[in-house]
């Protein structure tokens, strides 16, 4: 089908103008009066030689693009730089659109003026659904190369989508030994544009020996780094200097000794206090607050993630937690409890509830928090479902993870910290360094409650344990004698009370998740607001802790939306 470039002036030129800004504005009604009026209007280029199915691909929305393909408008179309209307979808980066124009007779392998074809401009939004969709229905190759040799992932790296680099680093998809035309491997593109996770990952695949290797103008990836003054490049330069030093049988780890280093030092540092302040007659808490000032200043700015290019989960959240338990139960049984080993509910709490967290802390580390590995089943067939059945649709009951490459339900969500999709996901928790979700949920709920208890026991005992040291004394002088001499058992009665109130405000937000059929994630307005009797709510939350199907279901929940009940 011929196209007519567009004529200067005239009411078939406003009728055009006024065609795509339609088209950018999702006016279908207009669109359709337009077409209706001026049915030749679909067959005329704006500038640059795109045509209104051009832009509607780059809009994306489905129906306007299926109602110019019903107007007769010609899916192979080219500009002025040969870019076809799937070029446009690919770049746009929606599978149900490029299926549609598939469907209608694209042509996949249409190159652009550049050699670039589907997959590059795929690449170059970073659009892993496109690239999935390729793959899946025409097995397409991943590696190929436009007219300067560049594959897929050396687009993804200059643009660093980082999604995109996490799909095409899995099952083969690309060759990180492949150069382009100027020399350029990809790492040598991430390491000058200053994306350092992207470079670290391929590191610990190609080996310190690639660091070496130079492109046509001479350069190793570490030249390039240290071309850019991004804060990206300032944080890469550092490691790939190190690297470059080390001989080529070195293996590229992570920075195990920096990962324990951050996870010991709360239980290090809070212990270096604590020895301290023992052999000083006065004047303990004084170290205490200043270790705790030091350590404020210190930690100022401390994210989730290690400062590190490998961007590890940090583990200093576990540690401080794992130190609280530890200094806690140690202050406890060493120093409070001799005093108070004839108050037999005391007995009996300490060898039963206090062991009992430790155990449940222990086991909930070690848990699985239920990760997806497979993608969901189609009803019928029971095959596992994949991106291609989702473009059959437009608004399909099922999502795709490009980390994963999973197709995954609504009730399935990805935690970018530890890079997997779980079910019910609930939260990922910074202080056990995994997710809580279907699978450890309850036990977390269980670890919360019974943190609270022994925190407030260990408060009582404190406050029992210091009426037994100083019978008969004035406050006054009792604050005085704990902060001067007793500042260890203070300074964790402080921790507690503050971690107390947390714990509660945190287990209260998760009993009036739980008790509706809901999680963090797993939730919905009309879910979150269902109305349920204090009776009610603590039946449900009762049965969830026994991992029981709950029996006042929330008819808006997603969870109670399929036939199983939660957690059976």
């Amino acid at each position: 089908m011929s196209t007519q470039p567009l004529s200067n002036g005239g009411l078939q030129a406003a009728a055009f103008e006024m065609l795509l800004d339609a088209i950018g504005k999702n006016l279908s009604s207009v669109i359709q009066q337009l077409l209706n009026s001026y049915p030749n209007l679909i067959h005329l280029k704006g500038w640059h030689g795109i045509s209104p199915l051009h832009k509607a691909c780059l809009i994306g929305d489905y129906n306007i693009v299926l109602m110019l393909i019903q107007a007769n408008s010609d899916v192979n179309c080219l500009t002025d730089h040969q870019e076809t209307p799937l070029h446009y979808a690919s770049k746009r980066g929606l599978p149900s659109v490029v299926h549609l124009l598939v469907q209608c007779g694209a042509r996949i392998q249409a190159l652009d003026n550049a050699g670039r074809n589907a997959l590059h401009h795929a690449a170059e939004s970073g659009s892993v659904q496109v690239m999935k969709y390729f793959e899946e229905a025409f097995e397409v190759n991943m590696r190929e190369q436009d007219k300067k040799l560049q594959t897929p992932m050396h687009i993804t790296c200059r643009h660093g989508h980082l999604d995109l680099f996490y799909f095409l680093m899995q099952k083969g998809r690309t060759d990180l030994r492949q150069a382009d035309s100027e020399g350029n491997l990809p790492l040598h593109i991430a390491c000058k544009n200053g994306f350092g996770h992207m470079a670290w990952s391929m590191l610990c695949i190609l080996g310190v020996g690639s660091l070496h290797l130079r492109n046509n103008d001479g350069y190793t990836p570490l030249d390039l780094a240290l071309q850019g003054d991004s804060f990206g490049h300032k944080e890469l330069i550092p490691v790939l200097t190190y690297l470059s030093q080390q001989h080529e049988s070195v293996p590229v780890n992570g920075p195990i000794t920096m990962w324990y280093g951050w996870m010991l030092y709360p239980l290090v540092v809070y212990s270096l206090v604590t020895w301290i302040t023992q052999r000083l007659a006065s004047y303990q808490f004084l170290v205490y607050l200043c270790a705790c000032v030091m350590a404020v200043v210190q930690l100022n700015g401390i994210s989730h993630r290690m400062n590190h290019v490998c961007r590890w989960p940090n583990p200093i959240y576990a540690g401080f937690f794992a130190a609280g338990i530890i200094h806690t139960s140690f202050c406890y049984y060493w120093l409070i409890f001799p005093y108070l080993i004839d108050i037999w509910w005391i007995c009996l709490l300490s060898v039963t509830i206090c062991p009992l967290l430790h155990v449940i802390f222990w086991i909930l580390i070690r848990k699985e928090a239920g990760a997806v590995v497979t993608s969901v089943k189609e009803p019928v067939s029971r095959k596992p479902m994949r991106l291609v059945d989702l473009c059959m649709t437009q608004n399909p009951p099922f999502n795709y993870c490009p980390v994963c490459d999973l197709v995954i339900n609504n009730m399935t969500k990805h935690c970018r910290l530890c890079n997997r999709c779980f079910l019910y996901l609930d939260h990922h928790c910074l202080f056990l360094l995994k997710c809580v979700a279907a699978e450890n949920h309850p036990l977390f709920l269980w670890m919360l409650i019974l943190a609270i208890v022994n925190m407030f026991f260990f408060v009582v005992g404190c406050v029992l344990y210091t009426l037994i040291i100083c019978p008969h004394t004035a406050w006054t002088e009792i604050l005085w004698q704990l902060f001067h001499q007793q500042a260890w058992p203070l300074s964790l009665c402080i921790v507690n009370i503050i971690f107390i109130f947390w714990c509660v405000g945190l287990l209260y937000s998760q009993y009036t998740t739980v008790t509706r059929g809901c999680t963090s994630y797993v939730s919905s307005f009309e879910a979150r607001n269902f109305p349920l009797t204090r009776r009610q709510a603590m039946t449900n939350f009762i049965h969830f802790l026994l991992k029981m199907p709950m029996p006042h279901r929330n008819p808006h929940s997603l969870i109670h939306s399929s036939e199983m009940a939660i957690f059976t």
